[in-house]
């Protein structure tokens, strides 16, 4: 079976990390995707960590991860001649996903909107093309920050937190591979090429995990919920004998659930968990129940003894233990990928399942795909070496 997006051509531009996110998408599922890098390599090859801690630009655990299956061009775009080749290649392009500054992305968009077809572009900013705010430069914590979600993301009384390294950024990558891919599909229906920006902030506020919508309807901010609730029990994670679960069975019918899966049914009739506003002032009262049946048994046994009860419940796992899970094995929900340098990592496998759509190749070396691409442009090897001595290729 042919993949879905095979035929489809997508260019990538900027070397960023989100850019990068966005064309994984596509490749994995069967899109020809150019890689264009800057002479000395895409910012994102320089992402750490790197094995042993030893830097390279071909062993950085995001290009490992993030540029599967592409092929990769070494280009200067910031040259006349350099936007020259880009835009003939952007002429065999269905989509060019873009992250630069609004100027140089101006400049870009220019030079790909002459192209004769012109493709869809996607437009990777921090806030858009446009003023008062496009020339801010914002990285992934403060992406974070500015869409209001770190707010929410603390224990109760502490500073906000932040999610894992670049989840942010990921985030925003993946809203751009889905507007690109739209793109692609209407220019089918339609034959019209189409201009998308994706603006960071943006991309996050309209994600499930942002308050807005509470705030616009209950006319407030709500309050900061993570670790434990002591308002509304049990939420949240708690210790037991092994490591850690999280509950979400502070309502009716699982509190009443709970109650009889850890051997006390008697506390659902107990006036001091009658009602939430009387709960809330007794949360140290039943911990005297649940944080001994907790501290005895396992996280496994938590789980299995609460889920045969109904319970909303879940070991929390740390990633050694998510890559060797069971049920992540039986779907293989990680696989072996080669490496530029010969060797072999664990990456997360297809999004969602789809017979023979997803395949994680090799991500490639830097300027490996340089002299074939030019070929299939139609620059003869003296244009090349012209061109390569120029420093507009590398």
């Amino acid at each position: 079976m042919e993949q879905p997006l095979a035929g489809i051509r997508a260019i990538e531009v900027g070397g960023t990390l989100a850019a990068a996110a966005a064309t994984k998408t596509v490749s994995d599922f069967g899109a020809d995707v150019v890689k264009v890098e800057p002479p000395g390599g895409a910012s994102m090859r320089r992402l750490p960590p790197f094995p042993d801690d030893a830097p390279g630009l071909e062993r950085g655990a995001f290009h490992v991860a993030l540029d599967t299956g592409k092929r990769s061009v070494v280009l200067d775009v910031e040259t006349p001649s350099g936007r020259e080749v880009l835009a003939r290649l952007g002429a065999t392009a269905d989509l060019v996903v873009l992250d630069a500054p609004p100027e140089a992305a101006e400049r870009l968009l220019t030079a790909l909107e002459r192209c004769e077809p012109a493709p869809n572009t996607v437009v990777l900013t921090p806030h858009g093309l446009e003023e008062p705010l496009s020339g801010r430069v914002e990285d992934d914590l403060s992406l974070f920050a500015a869409s209001s979600r770190m707010r929410h993301h603390s224990i109760t009384g502490e500073e906000p937190l932040r999610y894992a390294p670049q989840a942010a950024t990921v985030q925003w990558g993946a809203t751009a591979a889905a507007a690109g891919i739209a793109a692609v599909w209407g220019r089918r229906q339609d034959g019209r090429a189409r201009r998308i920006e994706v603006a960071g902030v943006d991309a996050l506020l309209g994600n499930v995990d942002t308050w807005f919508l509470i705030w616009q309807f209950v006319g407030a901010e709500m309050p900061r919920q993570g670790g434990q609730s002591k308002l509304a029990y049990p939420a949240g994670g708690y210790r037991c004998a092994d490591g850690y679960v999280t509950f979400a069975a502070s309502n009716e019918p699982f509190f009443s659930r709970l109650c009889g899966g850890i051997g006390h049914p008697e506390l659902t009739a107990d006036p001091r968990f009658a009602s939430p506003l009387v709960k809330a002032e007794h949360w140290a009262d039943f911990m005297t129940y649940l944080g001994p049946w907790l501290e005895s048994r396992t996280r496994d046994e938590v789980f299995t003894t609460l889920q045969a009860h109904g319970v909303m419940v879940a070991p929390i796992l740390d990633v050694s233990e998510v890559v060797q899970d069971r049920q992540a094995l039986a779907r293989g929900s990680f696989v072996e990928v080669g490496t530029p340098e010969g060797g072999t990592a664990t990456v997360a496998g297809p999004p969602f399942r789809l017979p023979e759509a997803w395949e994680a190749r090799a991500a490639p070396r830097l300027g490996e795909h340089t002299v074939e691409v030019m070929d299939a442009l139609g620059y003869s090897r003296s244009e090349q070496v012209a061109l390569f001595r120029a420093g507009a290729t590398g």
